[in-house]
C-alpha cells in the first residue's frame, strides 16, 4: 500500500533527475507475493530470521501512476542497451578458468530470459517532457 506514496514523493524530486526501480515482479499485481528463498528454494521466511532472502513480487504500475513520465522494460532488455555485453567481454579478457566461468554465469544470470534477464523488471521515473532515459525503449 506505500509503494505509491513512496513512487509519489520521488516524482516529486525528479526536477531534474531519474528513478529506476528494478526488481522482480511485473506490471499488474499479483497479490500477496511475500516470499523467502534459501539456496535457491523457497522456504519459510520465518524457519530461520537472516538466513534467507526476503522478497516479494513488485506491482511496477501503480508505481508508473505518478505525476512523471515513465518507461518499462526487462532487466536483460535494460542491460543488453546499456552494453553490457561489450562490457562484460571486457572483463572477461584477463580471466580464465574458474574465474572467467563465474563471470560468465554472472553476466548470464542478469540477463537470460531464463534467468534473471526477464524475471526482474525496470521502471524508470523523469519528468515529463525530458529525453527518454539511456537503455528504455519508447512505449507503444
Amino acid at each position: 500500500p506505500q509503494a505509491r506514496p513512496i513512487a509519489e514523493t520521488i516524482a516529486a524530486r525528479l526536477t531534474p533527475g531519474l528513478a529506476i526501480f528494478i526488481d522482480y515482479g511485473g506490471w499488474h499485481s499479483r497479490g500477496d507475493t511475500f516470499q523467502a528463498l534459501r539456496a535457491h528454494a523457497p522456504t519459510d521466511p520465518f524457519a530461520a530470521p537472516g538466513q534467507a532472502d526476503l522478497t516479494a513480487h513488485v506491482d511496477f504500475e501503480p508505481l508508473s501512476q505518478v505525476p512523471a513520465a515513465h518507461a518499462y522494460t526487462t532487466q536483460g532488455a535494460l542491460l543488453g542497451a546499456l552494453g553490457i555485453a561489450a562490457r562484460s567481454e571486457r572483463l572477461a579478457r584477463g580471466l580464465a578458468g574458474d574465474r572467467l566461468e563465474s563471470h560468465l554465469a554472472a553476466t548470464r544470470r542478469l540477463t537470460s530470459p531464463s534467468e534473471m534477464g526477464t524475471l526482474f523488471k525496470a521502471l524508470a521515473l523523469y519528468p515529463k517532457g525530458a529525453p527518454l532515459p539511456p537503455g528504455f525503449a519508447p512505449t507503444r
